[in-house]
């Protein structure tokens, strides 16, 4: 394989859509302080690369961790770990 060794975000292999499986590993470095409340989480296209998938699913992930309340997005600032309740 040639460049980065991509992160495995599934490593169980469980079914599902990629994107829903994707939003639970990123909801996971949440959960266990790997990205810090405050912290800006890296952007759609080096989570695309890290993890060797396209944008869209990125980008869905990225939404429903918005919609789980874990993940707060600031126009062209970024996406950012919200405070936890």
């Amino acid at each position: 394989m040639n460049g980065p060794e991509r992160k495995k975000y599934n490593p169980e292999n469980k079914t599902g859509y990629e994107y829903v499986l994707l939003a639970d590993h990123l909801a996971g470095l949440i959960e266990k302080g790997e990205w810090p409340v405050g912290s800006r989480i890296p952007g759609e296209r080096a989570l695309s690369e890290e993890y060797g998938v396209a944008l869209d699913p990125v980008r869905k992930a990225t939404r429903i961790l918005r919609e789980r309340g874990l993940v707060q997005t600031l126009k062209s600032k970024g996406t950012f770990v919200s405070p936890r309740d």
